[in-house]
């Protein structure tokens, strides 16, 4: 009896390990998915600031159209008749005009500080490559980057926990710092090249994870479009044209995935012509053709991630 109360207790003590063990790595393997999770969304969120500041250099905006709003001050039609009706009784009667002067005079003024009104117009402004203003919004810029220093800390922390080399999260932010120098002096160029050097860190931080293969490669192609576009001012078309070239070639590794379901597919073929559209603008070596395909291709991208 005794002998199979011992295999009982042993027996006991056996499913309680394996019930403890078991519970275990389903708690590590949800507690993964949620670092995996964070990790995704400050990816996200930094590309899309990044893609964000690339855009503001030249104006260019995702929206074809904008809203503007303007102030317009109105005076009743009643102040416009009184006055009307006051001209015409001076016309007619020079003592009347007279008599009454003070008391119209009042009147108007009463009236004119209480039906001066103001009302606010709302106007459809057309936001295309060929319409745009060649003036820097630095001050945006600026604003943009130093909020983005407050998530800093945080994204930072959330890298580090979803096993982020962390020398290249220490590098991204010291790159950052270089960003912040170089655009309070409002130096275009530089800005441009310090954000492909910003883009390129993001890229590193999915660089051995299999969960971000297809992922990876959208962006790596991106990040050439985005190298080629930040040496438009230079009109360095043979390394605009390497640049484009570049991206086709990371990009067509996405052409033969046949894990993606048909509408995925459809619109991964559609980016690829598009891209090698670009190419044809690099030939004909115009800048406002180039950032028009520029700008249709990030918003098509945009649908992939």
């Amino acid at each position: 009896m005794k002998k199979y109360r011992k295999i009982a207790y042993l027996f006991l003590i056996v499913i309680i390990i394996v019930l403890s063990m078991a519970l275990y790595v389903n708690i590590s393997k949800g507690s993964e998915g949620k670092e995996e999770e964070r990790k995704t969304s400050e990816i996200n969120f930094l590309e899309e600031k990044l893609v964000n500041l690339f855009n503001e250099m030249n104006n260019i905006q995702t929206r074809n159209y904008s809203i503007s709003v303007s102030e317009i001050s109105e005076q009743s039609n009643k102040q416009k008749d009184s006055s009307s009706n006051n001209s015409k009784q001076e016309q007619d009667s020079q003592k009347d005009s007279n008599s009454s002067s003070g008391s119209d005079s009042s009147t108007s003024s009463d009236t004119s500080s209480g039906t001066n009104q103001k009302s606010q117009k709302f106007e459809l402004e057309a936001k295309g490559v060929l319409t745009n203003s060649d003036e820097i919004n630095w001050d945006y810029i600026k604003s943009e980057i130093e909020i983005l220093y407050s998530s800093l800390p945080t994204i930072t922390l959330d890298l580090y926990k979803s096993n982020v080399n962390q020398e290249n999260v220490l590098s991204f932010n010291k790159e950052f710092d270089n960003l912040t120098i170089v655009t309070k002096n409002e130096k275009k160029e530089e800005t441009l090249n310090s954000l492909s050097k910003l883009y390129e860190y993001l890229i590193g931080f999915i660089e051995n994870s299999e969960n971000y293969k297809t992922k990876k490669d959208i962006l790596e192609s991106k990040l050439y479009i985005l190298k080629a576009y930040a040496k438009l001012d230079s009109k360095n078309w043979v390394e605009i044209g390497n640049n484009t070239k570049q991206s086709i070639d990371i990009y067509s590794r996405l052409l033969s995935n046949t894990n993606l379901d048909a509408n995925k597919q459809y619109s991964i073929s559609k980016v690829y012509v598009m891209i090698n559209e670009l190419q044809n603008a690099v030939e004909v070596q115009d800048e406002s053709v180039f950032l028009i395909k520029y700008k249709n291709i990030l918003e098509e991208m945009n649908s992939l991630v």
